[in-house]
């Protein structure tokens, strides 16, 4: 494959993958919390911004050209943002073009800013720039990036917690009191919110006090909460053994964590410091929200057709529950001339809640609702722009620019019930939720740990764990995560979906189903609790601790974590095969109608007969429910 041969070499990877050279590593740029994939138009420049881990450089570029569409031979460019040209990759004729097309490209040339590398890439192409015809794209996907270098130990608070980080690993006592717990689940939300959207793992372990962290290795860090003097410190500054201690009593505990809450990390450039009063951040209030306050933004410049999306986060809207959404669209474009032709249309999760010519004012003054459907835990807008030009085509035509003013505003109706399901969160859990453990299990900490961390990463908003105990959290009237065995929550009054004790299963549906289930179900619920007008999350077990962990490595495992959950219920049997259920209406949607009991529960039989790979429910009362399914199958079918 030939090159740019004027400029730069660009290497094409072999079919064999050769180990990397010693003190280079690969990362993709998932890891590093940017997205893999490039959609380039024809001389259109596109930057990335590609965080550097600390002591590090990058040194090649890799990626795979998967298709183009629309666009002749030409060359794709990458230069950093001063303009220093790094390489580029021949684009052979569509007709010859192999798929996929890797390309690995030497960019140590460029010049830095900061912890980032900020890259451009621009298409070139022997074709004449479409003005108005068929769009010209090229897809680049599977970025990657080779760094060179060695991370050096953290010497100071402010250097202790790099640009890139992949692991976490926070040592908390075995026998860790409440704000010991408090302050571990608090620095855990803390990390996994600042860090998104890198997918940083943080762990949670048990050490008995004054136990020193073992190894974390490069791009990774330790953290040692426990009791005392109150404070921050770096220990073993500047060694590979290096970790910070977070220490203090009762509530001074977690408010060294506020040093990191708040960004203020980078001021401490010493190994010891104090906070000895915390801040907190401040939720916008009010029920009419500027898309200002909310850091919502949104333009592009029109030639046929342009979209771009805005949104924010359901958490992020200020306390209490939402049932309701207006919208006061302001917007200025350039005038459309006599002759010209343009439209706006604006959908809501595909529901069109907007759509209107534009014409010679230059303004868009509108209102609408968003649809009850459309009220997730994001809420937002989709905006499509097209415009046709009335005179020839040609280079001279200009692009018609649209943008949002952002004195538009969102009319918030305030109420509604607890939802229940996965997707209930994180809004339920916005600002402060409880968290209690019941002692039973020596890793109740980091089982705590692994959903605070999972809620946490799927908003930007701060949520504010407090540790209290299983009868307090559960006589709460806000949002809770219990960790409990069965034999606590029965001695409740909570009513989780699932419930039983050992091999006897109890299944929350319209007419309860008791089942034999040999060696209990492990399992994570979240369920609405009207009488407390709250949602809770219940990770629980009928027998054995172990039963939870497959729960754990398979939520780590889905691409979008907490948020490709749909069900109620994630469980597991003996045979540690996980299995998403959906036991009671708002399961999947927290937001339908409580319609869809009849049509989810008969499932219950095949997901846990067959999808726990558990003893079969062999019972009159699941052949029943069975035979219930094939009917209601069979009615559904056109």
């Amino acid at each position: 494959m030939a090159v740019a041969p004027l400029f730069g070499t660009v290497t094409l990877p072999s079919a064999h993958a050769q180990p990397e050279p010693p003190g280079e590593v690969v990362l993709s740029f998932p890891t590093v919390g940017v997205s893999p994939r490039l959609e380039l138009g024809n001389n259109v420049a596109s930057e990335v911004n590609l965080p550097l881990p600390a002591g590090m450089s990058a040194v090649r570029l890799r990626g795979v050209i998967r298709d183009q569409a629309n666009l002749g031979a030409g060359f794709l460019e990458v230069t950093d943002d001063n303009g220093t040209f790094l390489g580029m990759v021949e684009i052979p004729p569509r007709s010859a073009r192999p798929a996929p097309l890797p390309f690995d490209i030497d960019i140590s040339g460029a010049r830095p800013k900061g912890s980032s590398l900020p890259l451009q890439f621009l298409v070139r192409t022997n074709d004449i720039p479409a003005d108005c015809g068929p769009a010209q794209q090229l897809v680049v996907t599977d970025l990657a990036a080779v760094y060179s270098g060695d991370e050096p130990s953290p010497v100071t608070i402010a250097t202790f917690f790099p640009p890139v980080l992949q692991r976490v690993t926070v040592v908390a006592p075995t026998d860790a009191d409440p704000s010991e717990q408090q302050a571990v689940l608090t620095l855990v939300s803390t990390l996994t919110r600042l860090y998104n959207p890198q997918p940083v793992q943080v762990r949670v372990i048990s050490s008995p006090r004054g136990t020193a962290p073992p190894p974390t290795g490069p791009m990774a860090r330790a953290v040692v909460v426990e009791r005392g003097s109150a404070g921050l410190a770096v220990e073993e500054a500047g060694n590979p053994g290096a970790f910070l201690r977070v220490s203090g009593r009762g509530d001074e505990l977690t408010a060294q964590i506020s040093l990191l809450d708040n960004e203020l990390q980078s001021l401490a450039q010493v190994t010891r410091a104090r906070v000895d009063q915390s801040a907190s951040h401040q939720l916008p209030t009010g029920d009419t929200l500027t898309f200002s306050q909310l850091n919502l933004e949104g333009r592009a410049g029109v030639l046929r057709r342009s979209t771009f999306n805005i949104g924010v986060d359901r958490a992020a809207l200020g306390g209490g529950r939402i049932a309701g959404v207006g919208v006061n669209l302001l917007a200025d474009y350039t005038p459309v001339a006599g002759g010209d032709a343009a439209a706006l249309t604006v959908r809501a999760h595909d529901t069109v809640v907007y759509t209107a010519p534009l014409n010679a004012s230059g303004r868009v003054d509108a209102t609408f609702d968003v649809p009850s459907q459309a009220l997730t835990q994001r809420v937002a807008l989709d905006f499509e722009i097209t415009y046709t030009p009335g005179q020839e085509c040609g280079p001279l035509i200009a692009p018609m620019e649209f943008a949002v003013d952002p004195r538009s505003t969102l009319q918030l109706v305030r109420g509604g019930p607890p939802l229940g399901g996965f997707g209930a969160l994180p809004s339920e859990f916005s600002p402060r939720f409880y968290v209690a453990m019941d002692g039973s299990g020596q890793e109740q900490l980091g089982h705590a740990a692994a959903v605070v961390a999972a809620v946490s990463r799927a908003t930007s908003t701060p949520m504010t764990p407090q540790v209290v105990d299983v009868k307090a959290a559960a006589e709460a009237d806000s949002g809770a995560l219990i960790v409990a065995n069965s034999v606590a929550v029965e001695q409740t009054s909570l009513n989780p979906p699932i419930g039983g004790n050992r091999s006897a299963i109890d299944v929350g549906l319209p007419q309860n189903l008791r089942a034999d289930i040999a060696d209990g179900l492990g399992s994570i619920q979240v369920f609405a609790d009207p009488p407390r007008d709250r949602t809770v999350v219940l990770v629980t077990t009928t027998d054995a601790w172990t039963l939870v962990d497959p729960l754990f490595g398979y939520l780590d495992g889905l691409a979008g974590g907490w948020n490709d959950l749909r069900g109620d219920v994630l469980a597991a049997g003996a045979a540690g095969t996980p299995v998403d259920l959906t036991v009671r209406a708002g399961g999947s949607d927290p937001f339908e109608p409580p319609n869809v009991v009849e049509h989810r529960a008969p499932w219950l039989g095949i997901g846990i007969g067959i999808g726990l790979a558990v003893v079969a429910v062999c019972t009159a009362t699941v052949g029943l429910l069975l035979w219930r399914r094939r009917r209601t199958d069979a009615a559904e079918r056109p």
